[in-house]
């Protein structure tokens, strides 16, 4: 055999020898849930929330369902009370826990508990979306209104009164589905690497942020008020605040409650010492959703009355 032809072996076989590699890759990347994430639109009123009519599972077989009105959860069921949960990705729930499991779906099921003689079905209209602040919360709720809901429950964490409104080009989350699952991984590591070099504003700057998204949050009271829905408040804490970390916004969030006459919970007590209900310091696993939703259920009984 000539050097052409061992050249030319040897490159077919360097070459054959990647592409297996790279489909053990995106198999192996495809059972841990990657290569078909939830898709979102793009919007100047929210900035983005997820697309309907999207079933998945995702990572660690975790199901995730999008219904027609691009919430979280099942279609409601004719008749049902529906509870429009608001926030973050800690509403949101994270796509490792399935939808049957997030505290949204375990608060329904609790009111309907304790509530089954008033309310046939109760139904969990989940709207939290990841990386969302106050003003984006804002931005749907003037958008879109309550999704005929009389009751919703608005979910927030200190981390969200330093967010501006987020855009989905901030963000790793995609328009239009990747072609692969190392496409996805790729994007992932790339806002992992960008985000490294990011400093953090200026005090001033952050105190800016942070009156804007108490003023959002104001405005989300009012506009329950005006769609003639009742507000829950809900306050989450960090595993950090519940080891004695500082909540630089709750105490001005939960004054303005009262104020405002909204109801509010803080899950301080709820969460204990905390211990094996986080994943990361702040989201929650499903123990830890298990907990949120009894207490959430709980006090939407008590709030709920005899309403319909």
């Amino acid at each position: 055999m000539n050097r052409l032809a061992r050249t030319a072996r040897a490159t077919l076989l360097a070459s054959a020898a990647t592409l297996l590699a790279l489909a053990a890759i995106e198999l192996a990347l495809r059972v841990l849930g990657l290569g078909r994430p939830i898709l979102y639109d793009n919007r100047a009123s929210y900035g983005y929330r997820p697309l309907p009519d999207q079933d998945v599972h995702r990572l660690r077989g975790a199901h995730v369902h999008v219904n027609h009105e691009g919430l979280r959860g099942p279609d409601p069921p004719d008749g049902a009370l529906r509870i429009l949960f608001l926030g973050d990705s800690v509403t949101w729930g994270g796509s490792y826990v399935d939808d049957d499991d997030l505290f949204a779906a375990v608060a329904a099921r609790t009111l309907h508990e304790r509530t089954a003689e008033r309310f046939p079905a109760v139904a969990a209209l989940d709207a939290g979306v990841n990386a969302w602040g106050p003003q984006n919360v804002l931005g749907l709720v003037t958008d879109r209104g309550g999704f005929g809901s009389p009751i919703w429950v608005l979910t927030l964490l200190d981390d969200d009164f330093r967010r501006d409104r987020t855009r989905i080009g901030e963000v790793p989350y995609f328009n239009v589905a990747p072609h692969t699952a190392i496409e996805e991984l790729l994007v992932l590591g790339a806002y992992r690497l960008s985000t490294a070099y990011k400093r953090p504003k200026p005090d001033a700057d952050v105190e800016t942020i942070a009156s804007t998204n108490l003023a959002a949050c104001r405005a989300i009271a009012a506009a329950a008020r005006a769609a003639g829905a009742r507000l829950l408040l809900v306050w989450h804490p960090t595993a950090p605040a519940l080891a004695g970390a500082g909540e630089a916004y709750k105490t001005r969030l939960l004054a303005d409650a009262a104020a405002g006459g909204v109801p509010a919970l803080d899950l301080t007590a709820a969460y204990g010492d905390g211990r094996g209900l986080y994943v990361d310091g702040m989201h929650l696993g499903i123990a830890g959703h298990r907990v949120a939703g009894r207490a959430i259920g709980d006090a939407l009984a008590a709030l709920s009355g005899g309403e319909r």
